[in-house]
């Protein structure tokens, strides 16, 4: 057996914004705001656990279903009422509320949030990969959403349109 030296020149360190963004995987940041959305939404929409659904307060002066903020603090109910209300406009349609199936709200979430992480710079992390507040989006996602799936040992990919 011949044994291999592996000097420092073997190693190398990766960026992986490209690595998730070509493989279309969240960051554990951005993956943290899908969860707070479309738990969010899931508790809103089928009223369970009761407790956290009755803890919501929902605004009524619109059919947007913009949830009043509670008081400031670092609760799961707080953050994830903020991250909502910063992009529920541009996931869910006004007049078809809580009739959106759960699966759309999350494909569309998730192609907002892959889209935010994919912006500015190639290879290098910034803050605007993780703030989905204030994301400039060209388009309605609610109107076309088309997202592409590529597995790992394919090369082409699987796309899919939703139109609703």
């Amino acid at each position: 057996y011949q044994r291999r030296v592996r000097g420092i020149n073997f190693y190398q360190k990766e960026h992986t914004k490209p690595l998730l963004n070509n493989l279309q995987l969240l960051s554990v940041q951005n993956l943290f705001k899908y969860y707070c959305i479309s738990e969010i939404f899931k508790i809103m929409k089928f009223r369970c656990p009761y407790p956290l659904y009755n803890s919501i307060n929902i605004s009524t002066r619109d059919t947007t279903l913009t949830i009043i903020l509670p008081e400031k603090n670092k609760t799961f109910l707080y953050i994830a009422a903020q991250i909502w209300n910063s992009i529920h406009k541009r996931i869910v349609k006004s007049d078809s509320g809580l009739e959106t199936s759960v699966n759309l709200v999350k494909i569309r979430a998730k192609t907002l949030i892959l889209e935010c992480q994919a912006a500015e710079e190639r290879d290098h992390w910034t803050d605007k990969n993780f703030q989905i507040i204030h994301a400039n989006s060209s388009q309605d996602i609610f109107c076309s959403t088309k997202v592409t799936h590529t597995t790992p040992d394919s090369t082409a990919g699987t796309t899919i349109d939703i139109i609703s």
